[in-house]
């Protein structure tokens, strides 16, 4: 099982003189009155001091764009500004698609405003959308924004989910393809193997990069987690799918390699990434150093964090080591008789383990808050 996982997962998803000139001739803030004869060209001043670019993004973009006069950008920007995007916004839009200010506001752009809009988006939300990833603006709205929409809504249901959607930073890329083609076939695979809609549908919303591999690498994603004895009607196998679709083999043998240093055998990997995939999502350093304190200095055994895998994730300096030294410190003063469970202790939220352990003992125990601050040499 465990060679078969490290066969299996796939590979990972795998001049000079204009500038000083401009430097020298344009400052960054927009102006109402732009220099328009002035060099080293039309374009490039219009870029500075009506979009707010920096001389280097304005070179940059004015590569890709070239306009003789400002009629036609300054209709684009005009409606901009009065769908509410502020200057910022305007400038990161335009550096990342100059192309825009020669687009037809009435025909090109303003009806994918009003179809975010019509979505559930405000201004504010459509100027964040579109200031992070423009390229909607220059898709088709009848044959590829629409006919997306159709096919996400089927699969998420409600504007509203589309709406979240569409709203994640996760999934800025939402329109850029033809969507039902690039997701269609995963999704077909994951119903093959028996994940619920509901759940598909939270991987399209919070886990769309799962769905980023071609269909070959995913189909067998999905296979291998399957084989390691996830259920494919639970959210464990889309949260491991997850988690390993955005890791590298490198990055994943690593990783593994530092379980097997500590002693665990192929079966423990594997349980604990069943019980806890998000494990094998913490960081190298992170895990070393987990592994080190729970097995050297707490004497647990590979079966013991099996299943609190995720402990390994929490904060040594902040969370860990405190929490246990106030703990051996109340048993070293008998205010606490009975056997207290690190596990548990690490697992209570941090208003309930001062109410429980400091709140309770500090009248008895005074030293016990700079215990828990961390100065602690001198109380052992």
């Amino acid at each position: 099982m465990f060679s078969l996982l490290r066969r299996r997962l796939p590979s990972e998803m795998d001049s000079t003189l204009n500038l000083l000139l401009l430097r020298t001739q344009f400052s960054r803030p927009i102006s109402t009155n732009p220099p328009w004869n002035q060099s080293p060209s039309f374009t490039v001043s219009y870029l500075v001091n009506s979009c707010g670019l920096s001389p280097e993004s304005a070179l940059s973009a004015s590569k890709k764009a070239h306009f003789d006069s400002p009629t036609k950008p300054d209709l684009v920007l005009h409606l901009f500004r009065n769908h509410g995007f502020s200057n910022t916004q305007i400038a990161n839009l335009i550096a990342k698609r100059p192309l825009v200010l020669s687009a037809k506001p009435q025909n090109t752009l303003l009806p994918k405003l009003k179809f975010l809009n019509e979505l559930g988006l405000s201004e504010p939300e459509i100027a964040d959308y579109l200031s992070a990833d423009p390229t909607i603006l220059f898709r088709s709205l009848e044959s590829r924004i629409m006919p997306s929409y159709q096919y996400l809504k089927s699969l998420l249901g409600t504007d509203e989910k589309v709406a979240a959607t569409i709203k994640s930073s996760r999934c800025s890329w939402i329109f850029n393809f033809d969507l039902e083609r690039v997701i269609g076939h995963k999704v077909a695979i994951l119903r093959q193997y028996g994940v619920p809609e509901e759940n598909i549908a939270k991987l399209v919303m919070f886990r769309p990069q799962s769905l980023s591999k071609n269909g070959d690498r995913f189909e067998e994603l999905v296979k291998s987690v399957s084989e390691m004895g996830f259920n494919p009607s639970s959210m464990q196998f889309v949260n491991a799918l997850y988690i390993f679709a955005g890791m590298s083999v490198n990055t994943l043998e690593s990783k593994l390699k530092i379980f097997e240093s500590y002693g665990w055998s192929e079966d423990d990997i594997v349980s604990a990434l069943r019980n806890q995939p998000v494990c094998i999502s913490i960081s190298k350093e992170k895990l070393n150093e987990g592994l080190n304190f729970f097995m050297h200095k707490l004497k647990w055994e590979p079966s013991k964090l099996v299943k609190d895998a995720n402990l390994l994730g929490l904060s040594l300096e902040k969370r860990v080591i405190p929490r246990w030294m106030v703990i051996q410190y109340l048993h070293s003063k008998h205010l606490i008789k009975d056997v207290v469970s690190i596990r548990y202790v690490l697992k209570l939220t941090e208003a309930k383990f001062l109410e429980k352990f400091l709140d309770k003992y500090k009248s008895k125990a005074p030293k016990i808050l700079k215990l828990y601050r961390g100065t602690y040499s001198d109380l052992l």
